[in-house]
Order: C-alpha cells, then structure tokens, then sequence
C-alpha cells in the first residue's frame, strides 16, 4: 500500500515552463467530444511531452505519448472555459509550449465525464476487461449490485503487487487487460480497472487520488462510484479490501469518507 503515483511530475513541473510563442491547438486538439468532458489529443513530435489542462485556479498536469496515438483527457472541473495546453521538454527540466487553446465546455449531465474512456480509464467494447464486465453483470439490475458484484470480483481474483511500485518508469499508465491477466498490481491499477469496468455497464465512477491514512501508507488511489438512485458518490477501495479480504471476509464494500483525503479525480 506504499503509494507514491504520479506526486513527482506534480512536483516537478511546478515553474519550470518556458514561454515561447504558441501556436492555436487544432492541429494537435480534437473537440468534438467536449459535451461529453473528454478532450482528444494527439501529438507526433517526438521527446518528452505534457498537457497541462486548467480551469480556473485548477490544473491537472499529464505525461502523453508523442508518437501520434491519440490520447483522450477527461474535462472534470465543471463547465465553463478551459485552457488546454501542450509543452515539449527541451532539456532538464525545461519545457516549451507547443500549443494552447481556449474551449468553453458546457456538460448537461456531469456524470457523463466518469463514463467515458480516457487516458488512464482507457477501455472499449474490445477490451477482455470490458467483456468481463459484461459476463459478470449481464443478469444484474441496479447501480449497487453490480458494483458489488465486480467488487467481490475485483477484491477474489487479485493480488498487491508490493514489488510493482519500485520498477514503475515515470508517467505510468495503468492497462486494464493487463491488469486482468495478470491477476495482480497497485492501488493505480486496480482503480482503472474497476472503474474502466463500471464505466462500460453505463455506472459513473472515478478514478481518485490523495490520501488515506487507514488504509494506506503515502499516496494511494481509489474510486468513487455514483450511486444514482440517492445522487451520491459512495467511496470503494479495493486495494485495501484486496489485502484484507481473507482475513475479514465481511469487511465492507464502501467506505467512510471522512477516511479519505482526495487530491485528484479522474
């Protein structure tokens, strides 16, 4: 449960940017899912690349591939005017702006962000975690009992991976099907996969990242689920419930969140 994802490119990217002059986004920034709080980018330069996506006061800053495979990136500060930008490392930790846009994003329901694929929920109706999704589910009606059946799935097939976290290169990205084959991994991936998997049956969840000190040590990750009937995110940790599970078999699905300190949500 020693988790420390993702905290040291928060840290590090924290003025270190050059300005340069940028070019408008539409090369590299497709918007034609805004309404649903995805951005869609792609980038073919080569070297190491970020996105910085801001709202306000707020940003959330991204490692992204700069081979030309499309990544997508979910818009979950709410609506209103959005600054996407896209900076390529120089030297050290030096970075130019590449290119940046402005979109004024308008979501009619803000659940729909948490049901989309992005970069680090990244699944499909192909994906085997998704089909598993499918099997596990197909004869279930209701919000809480599907999540309690792929959480008993979740927290009875899987194992912490406490050798994982050490080798992990920088910007990990959890793979769903990975995760599922391989029946083992940290807080991340376990995160993505079940949320990747409520996604796909049409349940709002995130992916959350921040702290827990009952149940982890140092930065962990774990989900929120919408609860649509009562119009509330209920709080699900299956990395902790993964480690306990067989010594307390009735430890409970969801959480307290006065256990649960978020920093990040996805």
């Amino acid at each position: 449960m020693r988790v420390r994802l993702m905290l040291a490119t928060a840290l590090v990217i924290i003025g270190i940017f050059a300005g340069t002059s940028a070019v408008y986004g539409a090369e590299y920034f497709d918007s034609k899912d805004l309404g649903s709080g995805v951005v869609h980018i792609t980038y073919d330069g080569g070297g190491k690349t970020k996105v910085i996506i801001q709202k306000d006061d707020k940003k959330y800053t991204y490692d992204i591939n700069s081979v030309g495979k499309t990544e997508s990136f979910p818009l979950q500060l709410g609506n209103g005017k959005y600054k996407v930008s896209l900076y390529k490392n120089t030297s050290g930790n030096s970075y130019k702006l590449i290119a940046a846009e402005d979109f004024n994003v308008k979501i009619s329901n803000p659940e729909s962000v948490y049901l989309t694929s992005t970069q680090n929920i990244d699944w499909n109706i192909d994906s085997k975690a998704v089909k598993k999704a499918v099997e596990l589910t197909k004869d279930i009606d209701g919000v809480e009992k599907k999540a309690k059946v792929l959480w008993d799935f979740m927290v009875n097939n899987n194992a912490y991976d406490y050798d994982k976290l050490s080798k992990l290169p920088s910007g990990y990205v959890p793979i769903i099907d990975q995760t599922l084959a391989e029946k083992k991994g940290i807080c991340y991936d376990f995160s993505s996969l079940y949320a990747a998997m409520l996604r796909s049956q049409g349940t709002p969840a995130k992916l959350v990242k921040g702290y827990a000190p009952k149940n982890a040590v140092g930065y962990h990750a774990w989900n929120e689920v919408y609860d649509q009937k009562n119009k509330e995110w209920i709080i699900i940790d299956t990395t902790y419930d993964v480690q306990v599970i067989k010594k307390n078999p009735k430890v409970s699905m969801t959480k307290n969140s006065t256990d649960f300190n978020k920093v990040y949500e996805y």
